[in-house]
This record gives C-alpha cells, sequence and structure tokens, in this order.
C-alpha cells in the first residue's frame, strides 16, 4: 500500500467558548518538515503540536494554520478604559474652560479619541483550549491521511503498469542474449579476415577472443538484478503495510544504473532500443515514487 504526499484537510470546532479552525496541507519533501501558523498569543501550543504531527507523518512538508477565536461576546468585544475615559473627558472640560467661546465637549468627542477602547485579554482554562486544539488537528490529520491514500491508490496503479511494462522489454532484451553473442563472433571473424585477407585464421583463437570479449559484455548479472529489483518494488507497492518512498526512490536509482549499464555493454539495435524505452520508463517511475510518503 502507497500513500501520496500530497493532501488538504480542514477542520471546526466550537467548545468551551472557544471557536478553532486548523488546516493542514501536506506537500512533497526529502524529509519530514513541519510549517506552524499559530496566533501569537498560543505559542506555547506549538511544541504540542510538532509532537502530535510527527507521530502521523513521516516525511514531506506539513504547513499547518490555527486559527483561535472566543466565541462569548463579553470576550470578543473591546472594553471601554473607563479610567482613560475619566481622564480624556477631565481634559476636554479644562480645554473648554480655556477656550471661551467653542462648543462644550461632546459624548462623541470622547469617544473619537484613540486608546480609550481597550481589548480584551484573554483568559480561561489553557488545558481545556489545548485539548480541543489537539483534537482538531487529530481530525484534520485523519482527513489528511486519508486523502494520501486515495491519491496513493492512483499512484499505485500507474506504478504497477510501468513496472509491467519495464519487465516486458527487459525480456525483450534477455531474447536478445545468445544472437549477440553469435553476432559479435560473426563481426569479429569478418574483421579478421578483412585485415589478414587470404591468411588462414586459427577458429579455435577466434573463439577464445570471443569468449573473452563475450564474458566482459556479458549482461546476463544485469538482468538478474532488475528482476529482483521489479520483484521488491512489486512487493513493497503492493503490501498491506505502508510503503516507504525513500525505499522506492533508491530501487528506481538501482534500475537506471542496471539498465544503462547493459547500454554499454551491447550494441544491438533492438537491444539499444528497448533500454531507451525503459530508461523512459524509468524516468517516469521515478517521478511517482517521489510522490509516495
Amino acid at each position: 500500500m502507497i500513500c501520496s504526499m500530497t493532501a488538504f484537510g480542514r477542520t471546526q470546532k466550537e467548545e468551551s467558548g472557544y471557536s478553532v479552525t486548523v488546516e493542514i496541507r501536506s506537500l512533497n519533501g526529502r524529509y519530514l518538515d513541519i510549517v506552524l501558523r499559530l496566533p501569537k498569543n498560543y505559542l506555547e501550543f506549538e511544541e504540542p503540536l510538532r509532537k502530535q504531527i510527527a507521530q502521523v507523518a513521516r516525511r514531506g512538508r506539513v504547513e499547518v494554520f490555527v486559527q483561535i477565536e472566543t466565541t462569548q461576546i463579553e470576550q470578543k468585544a473591546p472594553r471601554l478604559h473607563i479610567p482613560l475615559a475619566r481622564y480624556y473627558w477631565a481634559q476636554l472640560q479644562e480645554l473648554h474652560r480655556e477656550l471661551p467661546g467653542i462648543d462644550p465637549p461632546k459624548m462623541e468627542h470622547l469617544l473619537r479619541i484613540p486608546h480609550i477602547f481597550e481589548s480584551h485579554k484573554e483568559e480561561g482554562d489553557r488545558d481545556v483550549l489545548q485539548k480541543i486544539l489537539m483534537n482538531a488537528v487529530a481530525e484534520t490529520l485523519e482527513q489528511v491521511r486519508q486523502m494520501r491514500c486515495r491519491e496513493g491508490e492512483a499512484l499505485l496503479q500507474d506504478c504497477l503498469n510501468r513496472l509491467s511494462t519495464l519487465r516486458r522489454e527487459l525480456a525483450v532484451i534477455d531474447s536478445r542474449k545468445d544472437l549477440i553473442l553469435e553476432e559479435y563472433q560473426q563481426r569479429l571473424r569478418d574483421r579478421i579476415q578483412e585485415l589478414l585477407g587470404d591468411i588462414q585464421v586459427d577458429e579455435n583463437r577466434i573463439l577464445q577472443e570471443a569468449a573473452c570479449s563475450a564474458e566482459r559484455s556479458d549482461i546476463n548479472e544485469e538482468i538478474v538484478r532488475l528482476n529482483s529489483h521489479f520483484d521488491q518494488l512489486e512487493t513493497l507497492l503492493t503490501t498491506s503495510r505502508e510503503a516507504d518512498g525513500r525505499k522506492l526512490d533508491f530501487l528506481t536509482q538501482e534500475l537506471h544504473r542496471e539498465v544503462n549499464t547493459i547500454g554499454c555493454k551491447t550494441g544491438d539495435l533492438e537491444a539499444l532500443q528497448a533500454v531507451v524505452r525503459m530508461k523512459s520508463e524509468i524516468g517516469k517511475l521515478k517521478e511517482q515514487v517521489q510522490n509516495v510518503e
């Protein structure tokens, strides 16, 4: 089973006089990178939330946006600073006495003065708020997990299809092994005969040279390793446990290395064409597994 790294989740909870909204967006990333956006008055919740997220996400960039508001009117509305209002009113009255002929001050003049209202200092049980927040984060993480798994199903099918294509192309190369050796031996005879003209050449000597060259250009070892990598990839993709994207990425790198080696060892046209097609499929497969968590 595989899960994608890209997903989104959103949860809103209203409890105990608080409205808590949590949005989580996860993106591709080689390592786990948690980015938290918390209101400045609640930064003490950052460390517990990081630990909570790290227990669920293994890698990728996880962006978490948190909004916390009070739902109590007496807590939300700004309050009039009574002592400050009295002071300003006294100042306005004094100004009226000092400047005769001007209109007396009114309440509207007082209310226009900056800082006459003060924001309410949020109070309440922080433990209760932390519990509400962590429950909201847990619900959102579950939404993200479910979306990752749905995305993973599409990735799984695409990866299995590409593995099937790679097996077919490798079978083409495997079927050319003996023919490649025969063609090489024939080219060697023709080249020697061309160089020596009518001089007779020891056939056993030609066979020995061909055998030495064939050993250096033998691709059987690479074919065996590629089949082994195919089996490992398929097992990781189809197991009931969540696959590790880093292991999948490593195996695709190994596929590319083995196919490159085959391309360097053979000059057979059909085999080389199969190598080119395999490189293309491996590149696409690598792009897909890099989306796996």
